[in-house]
């Protein structure tokens, strides 16, 4: 893929690719067949700046802890959250999971352009609004975050102190992307906003290439959007040219020195290429304590998700008890 022939339109249809015969990832695959009775709520709640961001509320049986889910880069809520939601659900922690600004049945314009410093004001948001929930016990509410969720989970506990400990998962710490693709991202973004300042519509990337490349260098599994389309996840696959332009200049190193005393989580793939295990690595040793990592021997990015997921999330249950002793 080349920058210099972007995505322009707000259609998705010349961005997406249909593939097939692909393996469905087990945590994915048992939608709906959990035996759980406990509801999803349909819920809605205001941000700061003006916006309602809307998601899922996972209301466990008793009055107790909560904790709030975020998902992947560009991703909505359907994608792995609603299972892991249930999981915890069903041990008793209330659940809330939102699309993140821009993304869903979320506000936010233009669609599919990725903040990261707005949406961990938006986990603040979130944290005010479960606080007053009758059945949350407000001094004991975690944040949980995967892959680009988890850096901004990492954000927001450093900033945050009323959540109660935080968790994680395979965190994408340096969206930057690769040195000689920066240049070209950031002549590009110049040249966007020009023309939207002259009324263009916004210019978009694709999400994901074909090959699994990402715009700015990175590389994610080429598999990753047709084993979505197979799941029925509505992931757009388009991101706009801001969103590249924003990750330049963001930097969660410099805060998850300040995530400490809240007793932090980090859990990290031994073989993770899509957000590469040294950085995450390098992040877990910059944090003060208290704070403890699970390394997934043998997994990658997100092949943690095959096999017993059980282990791996009774793990963090464990963590939250011991932490927020409940």
């Amino acid at each position: 893929y080349s920058l210099q022939n972007p995505c322009t339109r707000p259609s998705t249809s010349d961005c997406n690719h249909n593939h097939s015969n692909l393996p469905s990832p087990a945590l994915l695959s048992r939608k709906n067949t959990m035996s759980s009775t406990l509801p999803r709520l349909d819920v809605e709640f205001p941000t700061l700046d003006g916006l309602t961001l809307r998601g899922w509320l996972y209301p466990a049986s008793k009055r107790g802890p909560a904790m709030i889910l975020s998902p992947g880069f560009n991703m909505p809520k359907d994608a792995i959250i609603p299972d892991i939601s249930k999981w915890f659900q069903e041990r008793d922690v209330t659940c809330l999971a939102c699309d993140p600004r821009s993304i869903g049945a979320s506000d936010g314009e233009p669609r599919n352009d990725i903040d990261p410093r707005q949406q961990a004001e938006h986990l603040h948001d979130a944290v005010t609004w479960l606080s007053e929930n009758p059945l949350v016990d407000a001094t004991r509410i975690a944040l949980w975050g995967l892959c680009f969720g988890g850096n901004v989970t990492l954000a927001a506990a450093a900033l945050d102190k009323r959540i109660a400990a935080m968790i994680s998962v395979a965190p994408l710490i340096d969206s930057t992307g690769l040195p000689e693709r920066r240049q070209p991202i950031l002549e590009l973004a110049m040249y966007d906003r020009a023309g939207r300042l002259a009324g263009d519509d916004p210019m978009y990337l694709p999400y994901v290439n074909e090959d699994g490349s990402v715009p700015n260098g990175l590389q994610l599994a080429a598999d990753m959007m047709p084993a979505l389309e197979r799941l029925s996840i509505p992931v757009e696959n388009r991101v706009t040219v801001q969103t590249y332009y924003r990750a330049l200049l963001w930097s969660v190193l410099n805060l998850v020195e300040y995530i400490a005393p809240t007793p932090a989580l980090m859990v990290t793939p031994e073989f993770d290429v899509s957000c590469p295990t040294k950085d995450q690595l390098e992040a877990y040793e910059r944090m003060g304590e208290p704070k403890e990592l699970d390394i997934l021997k043998g997994k990658g990015h997100l092949d943690w998700i095959f096999g017993d997921v059980d282990s791996i999330l009774n793990r963090q249950l464990d963590f939250l008890k011991r932490r927020m002793d409940f």
